[in-house]
């Protein structure tokens, strides 16, 4: 399809980089457009996906999700597929810069879409809105996979601040829900071709965030010890790769407009196993520490982040991205996530397992001085 061109947002972030290796490796033309200083201070993090800052079919644009200038500017452009993976990820940040970047930005480009005649909008959700799982504990609620039926911002009514029998974890799910809400109001009354992607946390070369912090910080020696119980509890996973093969799979298929999937590997692992295995690849020790269970964890982790915090903002002493109030608040939970929709399209994941991707992504990370 000669006439194609891509945008993709965020174009220095981790998903991103990956996206856009994935379209320009296919042969398209892409615009990654970005805040100005990220385009000048981060163009390294293109190279570590293994993009060419100077490929000719790559145009790099400035540009501000919050500036609907610089916006328009962007759809002057014969703009076809929209890949929006720009949101503000972070786990310190408050919930009113969280809701002014992630929603009042990702209204200000749809609203510049919607109008474009544009054949796809992907957008990156999270699973995250899904809410924080029950388990054997709670009583009849049990820890089930979440799958696409569940409530979502999709499913549930478009009023809802969250899934219904369960709650959202902290501020940026809380985003990401009415984030995800705007992209189906601008289907149901736009017309847009909406796709909407719901990653599990992503890992893989290039990422220092979410799962990759957690790499780091073992690697650094930061989680000497971990309860026994972790053994009880469930994370999930997604390689960054597969995620971006995943959305520009989906962008070519027209049965996947105005759908859900969330995109997460086969793997089902305990926090206990993953720990271990990012200790024993790294060359480092934890300890088990027997009757600590992760909610006595939680009950202590939280307000230390906050006072962590409250000395960073206050002293300028660097963040300890391992402890964060938002990411704190996760500690006890197990996450078990259906990935058979986004196989039913005929996807299949390069990267199944998440220890194979492991191994590979701690190698990355030591030949890149990380570790």
């Amino acid at each position: 399809m000669t006439d194609r061109l891509d945008l993709v947002t965020g174009a220095t972030g981790f998903s991103a980089s990956h996206v856009i290796a994935e379209l320009l490796a296919a042969g398209h033309r892409v615009v990654a457009t970005d805040r100005a200083e990220a385009l000048r201070d981060r163009r390294e993090r293109l190279g570590w996906a293994g993009v060419d800052p100077a490929d000719p079919r790559l145009e790099l644009v400035p540009a501000d999700l919050l500036e609907p200038a610089s916006l328009d500017a962007l759809f002057t452009r014969p703009i076809t597929h929209v890949f929006h993976t720009a949101s503000l990820y972070d786990y310190s940040a408050p919930l009113e810069r969280l809701m002014r970047i992630n929603v009042d930005g990702t209204a200000n480009l749809l609203a510049r879409a919607a109008p474009a005649g544009i054949a796809r909008f992907v957008h990156w959700s999270t699973c995250g809105v899904f809410g924080k799982p029950y388990t054997a504990a709670d009583g009849p609620r049990r820890n089930v996979p979440f799958d696409e039926s569940c409530s979502s911002p999709k499913t549930a009514p478009p009023d809802a601040t969250g899934p219904a029998g369960t709650h959202l974890v902290n501020d940026y799910a809380r985003s990401k829900w009415v984030q995800e809400q705007r992209v189906w109001e601008a289907s149901r009354r736009h017309g847009l071709p909406v796709t909407v992607i719901r990653p599990a946390p992503i890992y893989g070369p290039g990422g220092d965030y979410g799962h990759g912090g957690i790499i780091l910080a073992v690697a650094r020696g930061y989680v000497p010890l971990i309860p026994a119980d972790a053994r009880n509890a469930i994370t999930t996973s997604v390689h960054v790769r597969d995620l971006a093969r995943f959305a520009t799979f989906v962008a070519e298929r027209d049965d996947t407009v105005g759908e859900d999937y969330d995109v997460v590997d086969d793997s089902i692992i305990s926090y206990h196993e993953f720990l271990h295995y990012i200790a024993l690849l790294c060359g480092r020790r934890i300890v088990d520490v027997p009757l600590l269970p992760l909610s006595a964890v939680r009950r202590v982790a939280v307000p230390l982040a906050l006072a962590w915090t409250f000395l960073e903002r206050r002293l300028d002493i660097p963040r300890l991205r391992v402890l964060e109030v938002q990411s704190a608040a996760y500690i006890g939970s197990s996450y078990w996530l259906a990935n058979g929709k986004s196989k039913r399209t005929g996807f299949e994941y390069r990267c199944p397992d998440v220890r194979a991707g492991l191994r590979e992504t701690v190698a990355w990370f030591r030949d890149a001085g990380w570790i």
